[in-house]
């Protein structure tokens, strides 16, 4: 036994002094002949854990709960080890042994919290790590777990406070850098977003997360040139990162770079292994060539691309009879799906007045709730059905022969420019029309401009958005703006009208449910100012003259993005890309609205 401890005693004393697999060697030999030796079992992981050879600790771990199943030493290094190794169902395995073992234990409680959380498990997550907090509030990992909670739940002031705490503590914990850029990305501040992108960064520059996170915030506010350099220091470290190299793609797309991408696609297509979303880049740039037929053949590429997933949570119902090619047939029984937000359901529903003319007496289309009676009086077809109706059930959806999203339509009706030449196609209600048309009848000697300054829909929302008093330049004495913003605009306005600026409100009209109301307010109008949001959508279908203002060529999307300034899509809509200032561009604005008027 003596001659066993010194053994191990020069062991540790090689090992402490850097010659480790001459360390592990003598301990190896040692276990040859004393396997059920706990001390040894127990050295020799300790030590393959120190030269990174998980495998072999954790044989030696199990070993040790084989003999003895609650050794906790041997409990704690082997879950630590799968944790690290990513193997969550092991680690948590052997941590739920544990917590039965030491009921009160803060890093038991903090790292089942942190693996429920990679779960997905928040609820229980969030039970262990509220007890781990009753325990230690000042330990970085597990406050960065209880923020990382709180952006789960949508509470991301609460998330920012958790992440602010931890580097409070150590200044220097990357993760909460990270994710609090994560956060201020959520609420739409770019600027502070990048400034703790840039603090993650700065305490390591060959982090992969700081790098993307600073190339994606690049690349959204258009300074894609200097993206691509980041995204390419990423490549340095990780050569075959395909995220990366799609980003680089997508930055070329938005820069615009036609020969670059299309060589790249047709490269791509060569060795048969297509990227789906530099793929439907390279369509976004055919068709601001105008190159329809082209653009629209590759356009269904967005159908197999991670986003569209998620905007439509009955997608894999419908997978099995989605179709990607070939004829559609006019006796066949074919179900149109809506696919992306209002907006985009409007710019498709211009040709479903294709589809009726050319009698597919078989088609049912699915659409937003909110939409419903519009099409049904604007086609005059009762086809049409809540969103869900049929593709919420794979029994229903297999009734059809075909399904097709919406926006698929393009490559049937949309091959050149002559297809997009439709009239207004949405109908209002004549009672509505003449409830607005009187009320505005009180100020017949101004013109009435309708404005719209915000959207709302994810990250791009806030690219899309101005403020309203961005547009002050446009208010004058002859010219009456009428509000047609949806959602809570009482403190902007109430601001704006301090500066001696007034807005006319519609009381008691919800324009972001009450499109009834919305298109009749919209029809009465001389012309209509806005981002890019549904409404703009609204007064393109319905023939409204509109300025449309893209602040952001990022959020500019494909309908809009042509040089022109026009877009096939809606002949009544001019559209003004920011340029050089507010000031500058609201000039640009004004003078469009005297032409118009």
């Amino acid at each position: 036994m003596k001659k066993i401890r010194e053994k191990i005693n020069l062991a540790l004393s090689l090992f402490n002094k850097g010659q480790k697999e001459k360390a592990i060697s003598i301990i190896d030999l040692l276990i040859k002949h004393n396997e059920e030796n706990i001390d040894l079992l127990i050295i020799h992981a300790k030590m393959n854990n120190g030269v990174n050879n998980i495998d072999k600790a954790n044989n030696s771990l199990l070993k040790v709960l084989e003999y003895q199943p609650s050794n906790i030493q041997a409990l704690k290094l082997i879950y630590v080890n799968y944790l690290r190794d990513s193997k969550y169902d092991l680690a948590i395995k052997y941590i739920n042994i544990l917590l039965n073992l030491k009921t009160n234990d803060y890093e038991l409680f903090r790292d089942k919290a942190f693996i429920e959380y990679l779960n997905k498990n928040y609820k229980i997550s969030k039970s262990f790590i509220d007890e781990a907090l009753k325990l230690n509030q000042e330990e970085v990992f597990g406050l960065n777990v209880a923020g990382l909670l709180h952006v789960e739940n949508g509470t991301t002031l609460n998330a920012i406070n958790y992440f602010k705490k931890a580097i409070s503590i150590n200044k220097n914990y990357i993760d909460s850098f990270n994710n609090l850029g994560k956060c201020y990305i959520d609420l739409e501040e770019l600027d502070k977003a990048y400034f703790y992108f840039k603090k993650a960064f700065r305490l390591n520059s060959k982090s992969y997360f700081p790098l993307m996170n600073i190339a994606n915030i690049l690349s959204l506010k258009d300074k894609n040139k200097l993206a691509i350099k980041f995204y390419k220091k990423i490549l340095e470290l990780e050569p075959n990162n395909q995220v990366v190299e799609e980003n680089i793609a997508i930055c070329n797309c938005r820069l615009k770079n036609f020969d670059w991408v299309e060589k790249k696609y047709k490269d791509q297509l060569k060795v048969g292994n297509l990227n789906h979303n530099l793929v439907l880049g390279y369509s976004y740039l055919l068709l601001n060539k105008k190159r329809f037929s082209e653009a629209f053949n590759l356009f269904d590429a967005r159908l197999k691309t991670e986003s569209l997933k998620k905007k439509n949570i009955h997608h894999s119902n419908i997978m099995e009879k989605m179709i990607f090619s070939g004829k559609l047939e006019k006796d066949e029984k074919l179900l149109i799906v809506k696919e992306g937000g209002v907006g985009d359901e409007i710019l498709f529903s211009s040709m479903y007045k294709n589809l009726i003319e050319n009698d597919f007496s078989g088609v049912k289309i699915e659409c937003d709730i909110r939409l419903l009676e519009i099409f049904k009086r604007s086609f005059n077809k009762n086809i049409f059905f809540p969103f869900g109706y049929f593709s919420s059930s794979k029994t229903k959806s297999n009734e059809f022969d075909k399904i097709i999203y919406s926006g698929s339509l393009t490559k049937y009706f949309r091959q050149n420019e002559k297809d997009f030449k439709v009239k207004p196609y949405l109908k209002t209600l004549k009672s509505l029309d003449d409830k607005f048309s009187l009320e505005l009848k009180n100020f017949a000697k101004k013109k009435k401009i309708g404005l719209s300054w915000r959207s709302v829909i994810n990250i791009f929302g806030g690219l899309k958005s101005l403020k309203i008093s961005d547009f002050e330049k446009l208010f004058s004495y002859n010219r009456l703006f009428v509000n047609l913003q949806y959602g809570d605009t009482s403190d902007e306005l109430a601001k704006f009208e301090k500066y001696g600026k007034e807005i006319y409100n519609f009381k008691k009209i919800d324009l972001f449910n009450d499109f009834d109301s919305l298109i009749s307010i919209l029809k009465s109008l001389d012309i209509f100012v806005t981002v890019s949001n549904s409404t703009a959508h609204f007064a393109g279908a319905l023939g409204v003259k509109t300025i449309l203002v893209c602040p952001k060529k990022s959020s500019t999307y494909y309908y809009w993005d042509y040089e022109d300034g026009r877009t096939p899509w809606y002949p009544s809509i001019s559209i003004v890309k920011f340029t050089n200032s507010v000031d500058y561009t609201m000039n640009l604005i004004n003078d469009l609205i005297e032409e118009s008027l």
